[in-house]
């Protein structure tokens, strides 16, 4: 496999991970509550809403070597579990991991495999794994909605939180943490 189809993998993971660490740390009431002077649903449907396109994508993957694999992201599935019970949410986002770990073994084809995808009601559009990897990443600027809900609440996201990879990286490469002044949306 492409080192760069390793990193888009890790790179998912990753932010599954700290996203699925700080669920398991909000009690039911925490995980629901919505950001209403902002306008915003509560913690529950952002994560909701980033793993339902996970599902679709690991859904699409599955049709056997050879064949175009489609993903459709407009078939969500949109389990309100997901966005009330924090427990479900982790345990979902663990299954997601595990598929995501997998899919080199499962899909042997991973780099060269055929995808088509569609999304709000588009036609059926070429697309590589590599390209829908990057757009999860970019799908989890929920990551940030959500760090931007805990501090609507007067609590601080975990250092790092809803923050890309990328930018991670390149502070880690700098040598320098984040500024505290800068919103983690704008990071």
């Amino acid at each position: 496999m492409s080192t760069t189809l390793d990193q888009l993998l890790d790179d998912n993971l990753s932010v599954l991970r700290s996203t699925r660490e700080l669920v398991e740390r909000l009690d039911e009431a925490g995980y629901r509550q919505p950001a209403e002077p902002l306008g915003l649903s509560g913690i529950g449907p952002q994560v909701r809403h980033a793993s339902d396109f996970y599902l679709r994508f690991l859904t699409g993957l599955r049709a056997p070597s050879g064949e175009v694999r489609r993903v459709d992201y407009d078939a969500r599935e949109r389990d309100p579990r997901l966005e009330t019970d924090p427990d479900h949410a982790a345990e979902r986002l663990t299954r997601i991991m595990v598929h995501l770990r997998r899919l080199p073994e499962q899909v042997p084809d991973l780099a060269d495999a055929s995808l088509e995808v569609r999304s709000d009601g588009s036609p059926w559009t070429p697309s590589t794994v590599a390209r829908e990897l990057l757009s999860l990443l970019g799908h989890t600027v929920h990551r940030a909605l959500i760090a931007l809900l805990l501090r609507a609440r007067g609590t601080e996201a975990p250092e790092g939180f809803g923050v890309a990879p990328s930018t991670l990286r390149h502070w880690a490469e700098q040598r320098q943490g984040p500024d505290p002044a800068v919103s983690s949306c704008a990071r």
